[in-house]
């Protein structure tokens, strides 16, 4: 299963995930290069379906354990 803000696939979302959420703001072929082993729907964060900006707020709330 896909742990939404978790984008480096390491189990936690921590400070480690920030720079592959903005690789995967770029969007997915850009994700992909550098993160392959990983899903980009991870930072899917709020899960509509697609990463975009939107997706920042809950990565926030989650990064800090509001989530």
């Amino acid at each position: 299963p896909i742990k939404r803000g978790d984008t480096n696939c390491d189990g936690v979302v921590n400070f480690f995930d920030i720079d592959p959420l903005v690789a995967a703001l770029g969007g997915s072929e850009a994700y992909d290069v550098d993160y392959s082993d990983c899903a980009w729907r991870s930072a899917d964060c709020d899960s509509d379906g697609d990463v975009d900006f939107f997706d920042i707020d809950p990565f926030v709330e989650r990064l800090s354990g509001m989530r």
